[in-house]
């Protein structure tokens, strides 16, 4: 009967899927009680009626063997012994490991489930609701406010309602200030916002001047200027050179217009020569034409732009002096236009697709600034020859020449053809009509856009 508990171990070591369920605790061996000595001596003396054995004393009843699936014999104490299992004893909750665990105190957790989470506490509390009335929301709904206000006289002033954009921006000024107060009162003076201060006086002072309250619109742009928390605020001197040329004081504009190009950095060269335009005007204005055309030969160096080159000549033709407004002309024809040629609004060939395309494209809004690009290069370049043809040379007919010569080496040719009638209408003007038909006959070999001009002048001229 011993046998029953024996079982041989496999001869390779295998992996046995089934090993294993054959082990049990001794403790609740029934079947084999009878062969239990502690077991039997304790029932036939008094030695099961002692209090049970602690786990400080070592178990003193005898041990047996326990059958493992390898046929080996591990000793256990007996069923008097302490049971192996993690029950309580004295009330105390005993830990997983001999370790305490995470969460497990003996005080805290004497008679209770060991819970490391503390998810018998329920769930958390909502969250608190923020509180409207407090000084920090009123700010930031009053900050919110203003912004609004600033974009809503925006939008009025782009639509031409000029009084309401004022108004709304007086209003966003108004309440701009009462929010400054009561920052200043719950923090520290740092902490304005100067960003919107900025704006909400710079849209002030721009809708002054939209409303021709220049006195206003100067006194606000000098809040600005002279605060010194305003990095950017030295720019603005150009809006009052502009206030101040409007109203004439040609002086005045001069300066701050030279102010404002000390503030701005030379990485801005557009806004540069926007300024030094502005001041070469208010030159003009007041008859400093040396001065003037500095401005404008410092722009044509740099950037050379159509008004620029003809604000040039205007100037040179004040001085009288003929060598430069050559050389001013030359300057003016070699100003890129930027405008693509026809070319490419002529179908190639008779693809429905490509007609379709060029169709919507010929006459589309890109193609109109086009046309006005290249209608005011040629009415700068046609006001600047007659201009300067009469004084460039010893007579008008050598001067046109000479201005007919350099247009056809540019990319303005077609202009020299109306050069050309427009030298021969000078003739008219004159009465020296013999050197009107000369000029008028050579169109007639021509193939030109004037060519039906210089007929119909010929034929008034045979008629008369």
């Amino acid at each position: 009967k011993m046998m029953q508990n024996v079982h041989l171990a496999p001869e390779a070591d295998e992996d046995d899927l089934y090993s294993g369920y054959n082990d049990y605790n001794p403790t609740f061996d029934t079947e084999d009680l009878e062969n239990d000595v502690a077991f039997q001596q304790a029932a036939r003396t008094s030695h099961g009626r002692r209090p049970p054995v602690t786990a400080k004393i070592p178990g003193t009843s005898a041990s047996r063997p326990l059958a493992t699936g390898f046929g080996s014999k591990a000793t256990l104490t007996s069923s008097m012994g302490r049971p192996m299992t993690g029950a309580i004893q004295d009330a105390v909750a005993r830990p997983m490991t001999a370790v305490h665990a995470a969460g497990y105190t003996k005080a805290s957790m004497r008679g209770s489930s060991f819970d490391p989470f503390g998810q018998a506490r329920g769930p958390a509390p909502p969250l608190e609701m923020k509180n409207s009335d407090s000084s920090e929301e009123k700010i930031r709904q009053l900050e919110k406010k203003v912004n609004e206000l600033v974009e809503e006289s925006c939008i009025a002033n782009s639509c031409g309602d000029l009084k309401l954009a004022l108004e709304k921006a007086k209003e966003a000024g108004r309440k701009e200030r009462v929010l400054v107060r009561q920052r200043e009162q719950i923090a520290t003076p740092e902490n304005v916002n100067l960003d919107l201060t900025y704006s909400v006086l710079f849209n002030l002072a721009s809708q002054y001047a939209a409303n021709e309250m220049y006195a206003e619109a100067l006194n606000t742009y000098q809040v600005i200027v002279k605060n010194k928390m305003f990095s950017n605020g030295g720019r603005l001197k150009v809006n009052m050179g502009n206030i101040y040329l409007k109203q004439r004081n040609y002086s005045k504009a001069i300066k701050f217009y030279r102010m404002a190009l000390d503030q701005i950095p030379s990485v801005h060269k557009e806004m540069r020569i926007k300024i030094m335009q502005n001041i070469g005007v208010a030159f003009i204005k007041t008859g400093q034409y040396i001065d003037a055309s500095s401005s404008f030969e410092h722009i044509m160096s740099m950037s050379p732009n159509l008004k620029a080159g003809f604000n040039l000549i205007l100037c040179y033709f004040a001085l009288g002096n003929s060598e430069q407004m050559k050389k001013a002309f030359q300057k003016l024809i070699q100003v890129p236009l930027e405008v693509d040629y026809d070319d490419k609004y002529i179908s190639p060939n008779d693809d429905p697709h490509t007609n379709l395309l060029i169709e919507a494209i010929k006459n589309d809004s890109l193609r109109q600034i086009e046309r006005e690009r290249k209608s005011m290069a040629e009415e700068y370049i046609m006001t600047a020859a007659k201009l300067i043809a009469p004084v460039i040379e010893t007579s008008f007919a050598v001067g046109y020449d000479w201005c007919v010569e350099v247009v056809k080496a540019s990319q303005y040719v077609e202009l020299a053809n109306d050069l050309e009638i427009n030298k021969a209408t000078t003739y008219l003007r004159q009465q020296d009509f013999n050197q009107a038909l000369e000029t008028l006959k050579t169109f007639e070999k021509r193939d030109s856009r004037v060519k039906s001009a210089a007929a119909t002048n010929l034929s008034f001229l045979y008629y008369l």
